[in-house]
């Protein structure tokens, strides 16, 4: 009987805290009668024990209004806060876990999902350029799919990898792991596709945080240095459910052409360069060569071809977007589907992208909750090389045609259309990511989660060379088949306890990640007819398997304290082991500690606070790793080679047993403010990266008789050091008329401190002139630097290494000859890295109608268009096509010009810093501009119909040989100054409409 009474008088209440955003974890929630307390878990839960029937119950967090009910013996309740300062108290994620703002003592900037929503963009990565301070983003080319590349903090390794971590919905996404990519005849094919997160719609994303300090990237240890980006996907809501459709249509074009010349520009210099080299003028078009399969000379001077016509388009998108959210107080959820058909500006470049979306949670009580996030993705595209595509249109003449009079193509072999239209090439991958979740509250304080994940790939690649290309009578095809598939095992558990104003948070968890790629392919070459498109029907097939395999295992945790909020103090590591280091070496420590102070929260302060209503000073350091170097580096690694007829073994790779991680230390200084009551808020920090033990592929000496081998090995430092600024305001906030700016911008320096030893450089396997310098930024080149034309001789002037200036004749005179001249005189150039980066957006709400505009800006960066060097000053040998300014050539004795006189001479296709140019650029990236309706209707909720330009105005210094300012010469970090051949961005209109049900 006591035992009854005591039940009855002694209660619990359960649910849920939330803000119309999603659920708030660590809540505090206080029974004022008793003083006993509790807070949210993650996911928004909580449990109050021993209530009595009257007790009053708070539930309060930072930022938000406090609220206070009375317990009357309700078993459950879902509370809903709001905020007091939207900005100071959004709920940040960390990775593991989560914190508010206010308490974060890391650098992290954070996206919103709506931000991205609609863009014309096909990726979420290009989407996010110039949205948050410090992150460099490089959209690759207006390849439909292109990967992008992004560096956060700068480049901090050589050879491994520097591209960021990607995390979606708590599972790590590989953007790399398989380094052994394979060359199909023009192509290079890579695995499922050339863009990691091209598998996800960026109508899906809830929110994305980019995790730049080592406070914020320890936690995920051997993975972290080079920054994480979090991306969380949206779902469902308690209620009715909701619908959202969205359809849009749109154009694109090139944003900047080559100025090429026309054929009797192109007539003119040739035949002057005919003439200079001592030629008989009356036996130019005869012995020059310029006439090719059977074209007259009446005939070529018919001809003006603009080839960059002929091998670009104006490009066409459509795309779609649906979803459907709902859900009751136990399941929720959210499913989309989407496509995108677009063919960009390249000719023959088509592609097609379908996904789709379902997230579930579902609560089997009230300590007990399972859910998954789930995406499906169908690509089908069909790329082209730019070696035969828009790279080969810039050499060919005017004075071609694209047809023969019979319909047949001209010079089937160089013909840009041709090579288009006879090389086919298509890739379809199919992309499965889940993530099942079961939540499960073992006390009010103590909360237990596994996740387990599963990221699925697989990949046909298939190409077909008509015989017709090379005029030797085989055609050849290709089919790769590439399945990729890891797993990620984590569990994790979470204390969270306040005492008094104490408030502590633990967290412990085990990591476990498995990556397995197979990939088999099949070489056909030789058909008998050219409806035979497939290897196995070919005269000879060639077949070839690989199979590669790299795991992790790790072990972290993190506490997070803090005194009355006012006081922030955070301490994380993590314990790391991976399959691609040696016995020795497998596991490394990465520790990181970060403190905060509220300053603003101090008595002393209130005198400040109708101006500055939030001031925050924090600090972090700490150590994280980097192991993208492919797989198998520590072992022995043979290839076949043959010797005199006989096929034999030899060593390719030399193992290391002491083959370690790359370490990056980080210190950051930082602090967050907040003046007028939250209309002007904004953060500062300062870095300082410094990575060791850089991870170099060296070749071998040949003189130990293994030549063309390599071995991988630890050596070497290079820093990041900069400043990050980001700055967002409210202008404007009335009734009908709001107006909020965001401006981000950083400054970055990058040098190598050290290459090993007593030595200024060192030379990597790569291609070109691949060559890391001590005191210099990792990247630069080493090429003849050019210092313009001498008056006199109408000779190119070059530098040499002690500063003496000297022209083309007086170098031969020196070195002996041209070639040795430019050997003697390479010196490091150049400045691959931006000084500046940064985004303005702003958004603007009058009545009706909404405007949304985002500039990007980037200063302090040059290249190298070695491409535009062999189009213009070897031209004349090699009878290619040449750019406009060098019709303002030296002539005469006296002319002042930077165009030297036009001749024949084979060795001016040599790389100098000549074709050098400044990319600095100011981009209008994005402009939207819509109008809502004001609907009266029970089915349609909104209808919106907007107008939105991307890439349309571009303000830059960049030369008339770039085709863009922004564009990627390679890939890492190493050998990047160079542009062979170009690719152009484009620019797109689309006008869309979005329905509400």
């Amino acid at each position: 009987m006591l035992f009854f009474s005591t039940y009855c008088l002694s209660q619990a209440i359960n649910g849920t805290v939330a803000t119309e955003d999603g659920p708030i974890p660590g809540v505090n929630i206080i029974n004022l009668n008793t003083g006993d307390g509790t807070m949210t878990d993650f996911d928004g839960n909580f449990i109050l024990e021993d209530l009595s029937m009257g007790d009053e119950i708070e539930f309060s967090f930072i930022g938000f209004k406090t609220e206070k009910i009375i317990f009357d013996g309700q078993t459950d309740i879902n509370i809903s806060l709001v905020l007091t300062s939207e900005n100071l108290d959004e709920v940040i994620l960390t990775g593991y876990g989560s914190q508010t703002r206010r308490k974060l003592t890391s650098s992290v900037s954070k996206i919103e999902g709506d931000d991205l929503a609609n863009t014309a963009l096909p990726t979420i990565d290009a989407a996010l350029q110039g949205r948050a301070a410090g992150v460099q983003i490089t959209q690759g080319s207006a390849l439909s799919g292109a990967a992008t590349k992004i560096r956060i903090r700068g480049a901090n390794s050589a050879v491994a990898s520097s591209d960021p971590l990607f995390v979606v919905d708590g599972i790590v996404v590989e953007s790399g792991g398989f380094l052994d990519n394979t060359g199909v005849g023009e192509f290079m094919v890579t695995d499922g596709g050339s863009n990691v997160l091209q598998s996800l719609n960026p109508n899906d994303i809830q929110s994305i945080e980019v995790l730049k300090d080592a406070s914020a990237t320890a936690i995920y240890g051997a993975r972290g240095s080079s920054g994480v980006i979090l991306i969380t996907t949206k779902s469902g809501r308690s209620g009715k459910t909701q619908i959202d459709l969205t359809i849009d249509t749109g154009t694109s074009d090139l944003t900047r052409k080559l100025d090429m010349a026309n054929t009797d520009e192109y007539l003119t210099l040739a035949q002057e360069a005919w003439y200079n080299d001592g030629n008989d003028p009356t036996k130019f078009w005869s012995d020059s060569g310029i006439l090719t399969n059977g074209l007259t000379r009446a005939e070529a001077l018919q001809n003006n071809t603009d080839w960059q016509e002929v091998a670009l388009r104006k490009g066409k998108s459509y795309r779609g977007n649906i979803s459907a959210s709902g859900g009751d107080e136990k399941t929720k959820f959210f499913i989309s589907g989407s496509f995108l058909d677009e063919n960009s500006i390249y000719e023959g470049n088509e592609y097609l992208k379908i996904t789709t979306r379902t997230n579930l949670t579902h609560k089997l009580s009230d300590k007990f909750e399972i859910g998954t996030f789930m995406t499906y993705s169908y690509v089908d595209n069909s790329p082209v090389s730019n070696q035969n595509g828009l790279g080969r249109a810039n050499s060919l003449l005017p004075i071609y045609p694209v047809f023969n009079e019979d319909g047949t193509y001209f010079d089937i072999q160089n013909n840009v259309l041709a090579n288009i239209r006879l090389m086919d090439y298509n890739d379809k991958s199919r992309n499965f990511l889940s993530n099942w979740f079961i939540n499960y509250d073992i006390s009010e304080n103590l909360n237990f989660r596994t996740e387990f994940g599963i990221n699925s790939l697989d990949s046909v690649t298939e190409t077909y060379r008509d015989a017709l290309i090379d005029g030797n009578g085989i055609a050849r095809a290709t089919s790769i088949n590439t399945s990729r598939n890891s797993w990620n095992l984590k569990s994790q558990i979470n204390y969270n306890k306040s005492f008094g104003k104490h408030n502590l948070d633990i967290l412990a968890a085990v990591d476990v990640q498995k990556n397995r790629r197979i990939r088999s392919n099949v070489i056909g070459i030789g058909y008998s007819n050219s409806s035979q498109r497939t290897p196995i029907d070919a005269g000879q097939t060639d077949i070839g398997y690989s199979e590669q395999a790299y795991s992790f295992l790790s072990f972290l945790s993190r506490i997070n304290y803090d005194f009355d909020g006012k006081y922030l103090l955070s301490f994380t590591i993590r314990r790391d082991g991976s399959s691609r280091f040696g016995v020795n070496n497998q596991y490394g420590t990465f520790p990181a500690a970060s403190i905060g102070y509220n300053l603003s929260d101090e008595i002393f302060f209130e005198p400040l606070k109708e101006f500055i209503n939030y001031f925050k000073i924090r600090a972090s350091y700490g150590i994280s790793g980097n192991a993208e170097i492919g797989n198998y580096l520590n072992e022995s690694q043979y290839e076949t080679v043959q010797y005199d007829g006989n096929v034999g073994l030899q060593l390719s790779n030399i193992a290391d047993d002491k083959l370690s991680w790359e370490t990056t230390t980080q210190t950051n200084l930082g602090l967050s403010f907040e003046l007028l009551n939250g209309k002007i808020r904004g953060d500062l920090d300062y870095y300082d990266k410094v990575t060791d033990d850089l991870l170099l592929s060296l070749p071998v000496s040949s003189q130990v008789g293994l030549s063309g081998t390599s071995y991988t090995t630890n050596v070497g430092q290079i820093t990041n050091e900069g400043f990050e600024i980001s700055v967002g305001a409210t202008i404007v906030d009335q009734n009908d008329f709001t107006w909020d700016a965001q401006l981000n911008f950083a400054k970055s320096r990058n040098e190598v401190t050290d290459i090993g030893g007593d030595v200024d450089f060192i030379t990597i396997e790569g291609f070109g002139n691949t060559t890391i310098y001590k005191g210099y930024p990792i990247g630069i080149t080493n090429i003849p630097v050019w210092h313009g034309v001498d008056p006199a001789t109408g000779q190119d002037i070059y530098e040499t290494p002690s500063g003496e200036l000297l022209n083309r004749d007086e170098g031969i005179a020196q070195y002996g000859s041209l070639g040795n001249f430019f050997g003697a005189i390479q010196q490091p150039f150049g400045k691959p890295w931006p000084d500046f980066t940064g985004g303005f957006n702003s958004q603007i709400n009058y009545k009706n109608w909404f405007l949304s505009t985002l500039f990007t800006f980037s200063v302090g960066q040059n290249f190298i268009a070695s491409g535009q060097t062999v189009l213009s000053k070897y031209a004349f040998t090699s009878n290619n096509n040449f750019l406009r300014h060098m019709l303002g050539r030296w002539r005469n004795p006296g002319d002042i010009t930077r165009v030297a006189q036009a001749n024949r001479d084979p060795i001016n296709y040599s790389r100098t810093s000549e074709f050098s140019s400044d990319v600095d650029y100011l981009r209008m990236r994005d402009l939207t501009i819509g109008y809502r309706f004001d609907l009266n209707s029970n089915t349609l909720k909104g209808l919106d119909v907007y107008l939105k330009l991307t890439n349309y105005l571009t303000f830059t210094n960049a030369q008339p040989w770039m085709y863009d300012p922004e564009n990627i010469p390679g890939a890492g970090n190493t050998n990047i100054m160079d542009y062979w051949k170009q690719k152009p961005q484009a620019k797109s209109i689309n006008v869309g409409v979005n329905f509400k049900f």
